[in-house]
Parts: C-alpha cells; structure tokens; sequence
C-alpha cells in the first residue's frame, strides 16, 4: 500500500516540526513538501522514509 507522506506520519505519530528538523528545513518548507510531494528532492525523499521508518516504495512522492 501506498500512503501520502502527511498519511505515513500520523501512522508513526511524527509531526511536521520533527520531519522539518530531521530535514535541516523550516516547517513551512516541509509543509509545501507534503502539499506537493514533487517538490521533495530525491534526497529528502529518501530522508523522509528514513526518518518514518517505512520503505521508500510505500510513499508516493508523485502527485498523478
């Protein structure tokens, strides 16, 4: 199954400051990402998945 990042981490029970940090980026950075995961570099991406503990394939990062 795929989930949008905003669904992957309420299923780990993150918020959107954790991400932000993990990420080095300011929370309104982060929340444009999960708004429009395309934005998300390929290196966020896989930071994100690291970070929620879920393999890369079970985010969808595309917005089609």
């Amino acid at each position: 199954m795929k989930y949008t990042i905003a669904e992957a981490r309420r299923l780990r029970n993150k918020k959107q400051q954790e991400l932000a940090d993990f990420l080095h980026i300011h929370v309104q950075t982060y929340r444009k990402i999960e708004n429009d995961p395309e934005r998300a570099t390929i290196k966020q991406a896989k930071l994100i998945a690291k970070f929620l503990n879920m393999p890369y394939d079970n985010i969808n990062f595309c917005t089609h």
